[in-house]
């Protein structure tokens, strides 16, 4: 590949693989961070095309007014709908 491509080409040809990669990423995995089983049944309840269509039009939006445009004032629309337990037995005792 060395030979092929130079090193620069070589290096060029791995950056570019790994901008495909944090596209794709982007677009097809969702965030499974802290959440239960219950949770995790929504998140892939969820249809690709759905999920890929948020991250472009909801998120994407968010991150350049956040984290470019420092605007404090944005918030982001929760894709899922997250049901939160109450614990009623710390009420009822």
């Amino acid at each position: 590949m060395l030979i092929a491509m130079t090193p620069t080409g070589a290096f060029g040809f791995y950056a570019g693989l790994n901008v495909v990669a944090f596209v794709m990423i982007f677009f097809f995995v969702p965030e499974m961070k802290r959440l239960t089983l219950e949770e995790l049944d929504q998140v892939f309840s969820v249809p690709t095309h759905v999920f890929a269509k948020y991250q472009l039009t909801k998120v994407l939006p968010y991150f350049i007014k956040r984290w470019i445009f420092f605007r404090r004032n944005t918030h982001l629309e929760p894709l899922y709908k997250v049901e939160i337990e109450k614990e009623n037995s710390l009420h009822e005792d």
